[in-house]
């Protein structure tokens, strides 16, 4: 009777632990060539799509890329964001579990049937929800290494890189943020730093108090940090997976040699000056919903004209300069010649003699559309190549009986960067 009583324990206790093992089910996934392979740019369309649009997949069909975010560091949770393999852009999938076992540089692709693509209402990223990579989502290689893509504060319009990598350069915290913890994981409280290129730009730096690096110090010098484009109602974030991708031990933002924001409603103070060259049309003082800007058109009584007219700084004195750049904002409307920027080192007053003055390129302007007046950056412009005592900025308006733009201009800054 012990004899058999042992037996049957054993056979138990053998049916037990395997009744407790956890079943594993073959992921659900056809190969990719079944089924179409979608960038994010084209989920973007679906889920930006209208008009009782179908945002959920009823067929086979596939996200592939490279995780570029995990849940490793803790501050991500639940949370992975993937890059496809097109490089059109990132995606936030939330997952059904956490320590879903996915990481930075694995290659994935993830069986879409079933599930929703959308926009968030809060944050305007594009999502994924409640994706259960147990059956739906096979890692297929390891070790890639996407790199960031380059953004620049105040330049690029942030809301594009939503859900990718990104790098930021010439920024630091603002002092409030400097050698501060990353997050409070006593009291439990995500925190959120402000970070802000030499030009005022800024965006939200946020971060969980579940992050494994949250007591450890905020820089307090000026580089770059690389991490997730993100948002929060409206407002533009960043959060980073780790502090080994903030490089700030540089000087902070170095000295304005001259800003112009036309907020003392004048053109021409600060030494400015306008020069007509062609036509009647002159640069302006315009007023807008609070804003205060200069403001030039070539369209006047009733139809487009021949124009050009030069709006020219005051002479600035670069010589001691180290590292000069140029940075201004511009919108703009209707189609016609685009706004150039020029700088001499010669010129003094008077009449334009175009070969004194130098094209200067590599700046951005706000786009001629049809709709709405849109402020842009024009992007950091260097002037390195002319470190001189006597330096002038211009901005050359012109038009033609073809194309008027009316352009607007502000917040004119040299600056060292």
């Amino acid at each position: 009777m012990k004899k058999l009583f042992i037996i049957v324990t054993l056979i138990g206790s053998l049916f037990a632990f395997n009744s407790c093992k956890k079943k594993i089910d073959a992921a659900p996934i056809a190969e990719v060539s079944k089924g179409h392979v979608y960038s994010v740019a084209e989920l973007k369309a679906i889920a930006g799509c209208t008009n009782s649009c179908n945002h959920r997949f009823s067929d086979d069909g596939y996200l592939v890329g490279v995780v570029i975010a995990d849940e490793v560091s803790g501050n991500f949770y639940k949370e992975i964001y993937v890059r496809d393999r097109t490089n059109t852009g990132g995606i936030r999938l939330d997952m059904k579990f956490s320590r879903c076992n996915f990481f930075i540089g694995d290659s994935v692709h993830l069986n879409l049937k079933g599930y929703d693509v959308n926009f968030n209402p809060q944050t305007d990223m594009l999502e994924i929800d409640t994706v259960d990579h147990e059956r739906h989502m096979v890692k297929f290689a390891t070790g890639a290494n996407p790199p960031p893509r380059y953004v620049q504060l105040g330049c690029d319009k942030y809301s594009d890189y939503l859900c990718d990598l990104v790098m930021l350069d010439n920024v630091s915290f603002q002092s409030a943020s400097q050698n501060q913890i990353w997050a409070d994981p006593i009291s439990q409280t995500s925190i959120n730093h402000m970070l802000q290129s030499c030009g005022g730009n800024t965006v939200i730096v946020r971060t969980s108090n579940y992050a494994d690096f949250a007591q450890q110090l905020t820089p307090s010098g000026k580089g770059s940090i690389i991490g997730i484009a993100t948002a929060y109602s409206g407002d533009d974030q960043m959060a980073i997976r780790h502090p080994r991708e903030v490089n700030m031990s540089g000087p902070l933002c170095g000295t304005v040699y001259h800003t112009k924001n036309f907020n003392d409603a004048s053109l021409t103070s600060g030494g400015w000056s306008v020069q007509n060259v062609l036509g009647t049309s002159t640069w302006s003082y315009s007023t807008f919903s609070g804003d205060q800007f200069a403001k030039a058109s070539g369209y006047y009584s009733s139809t487009n004209n021949n124009t050009e007219s030069w709006l020219i700084s005051p002479v600035l004195n670069l010589s001691a300069s180290s590292n000069p750049v140029l940075t201004f904002m511009t919108a703009a409307k209707f189609s016609g010649v685009p706004l150039e920027v020029w700088v001499s080192t010669v010129y003094t007053s008077g009449a334009i003699n175009l070969p004194q003055w130098n094209y200067l390129p590599g700046f951005k302007l706000s786009p001629n559309n049809p709709g709405n007046y849109a402020w842009t950056g024009s992007c950091v412009v260097p002037l390195s190549m002319y470190k001189n005592a006597n330096v002038r900025i211009a901005f050359r308006y012109q038009s033609t009986t073809g194309g008027a733009t009316t352009y607007e201009l502000d917040d004119i800054t040299v600056r060292e960067n």
